[in-house]
């Protein structure tokens, strides 16, 4: 058996024993420091995937409320397409047919007393009345009133007749009407309203 025998003073052994290792000491540091470390940055990244699970769960909610929208949008696209076609059929038809609606109109305002119309024909461009009246004078009057009107360019002599109808004597007559084109008066004039004046 063998036996060790520290024969130096107490004093010297205890403050050899108190002697910290550095090198030990900093390895335990460096030890724990690398520890500590990489349980943050695993902590960390942990926080920031489930972060960015919900920013992405977020996103494929914004993306399928734009998807909503978008679709809703198409419909709304295609309700005003349609919306627009009738617009754009009631505007043609309304410009082929506002040369006819100006002159019924210009027949009204400018129709003395003693004449009455039996028809009207119109075709692009021209008119063509044939009606009735006491006297031959009212019927000129009533061409006069027409050629006063904006829509008429120019309007042929009466013919006229005189008939017996009823035991009264009465003139057929019939006016032929040249009438101007509307819709080039309004594309030439856009700053003035594009109306007839």
């Amino acid at each position: 058996m063998k036996v060790k025998l520290d024969l130096r003073p107490r004093s010297l052994v205890e403050a050899r024993r108190r002697k910290v290792n550095a090198a030990r000491v900093l390895l335990v540091s460096l030890f724990l420091a690398f520890v500590l470390v990489g349980g943050v940055t695993f902590g960390l990244a942990f926080l920031k995937v489930s972060g960015m699970g919900a920013q992405v769960a977020m996103l494929n909610d914004q993306v399928a409320i734009q998807q909503a929208q978008n679709l809703k949008m198409s419909n709304e696209i295609k309700r005003l397409a349609g919306v627009e076609a009738v617009y754009v059929s009631a505007l043609k038809l309304l410009q082929e047919e506002l040369p006819a609606l100006e002159f019924l109109n210009s027949i009204e305002t400018s129709l003395p007393l003693g004449v009455w119309i039996s028809s009207v024909t119109v075709v692009p461009g021209k008119a063509t009345i044939k009606g009735n009246a006491y006297v031959e004078n009212d019927v000129v009057e009533f061409a006069k009133g027409l050629l006063d009107a904006g829509v008429v360019a120019t309007v042929d002599f009466p013919v006229t007749t005189r008939v017996v109808k009823n035991q009264e004597s009465m003139v057929d007559f019939t006016l032929s009407c040249m009438l101007r084109d509307l819709a080039g008066i309004s594309a030439r004039t856009p700053g003035e309203g594009g109306g007839i004046r």
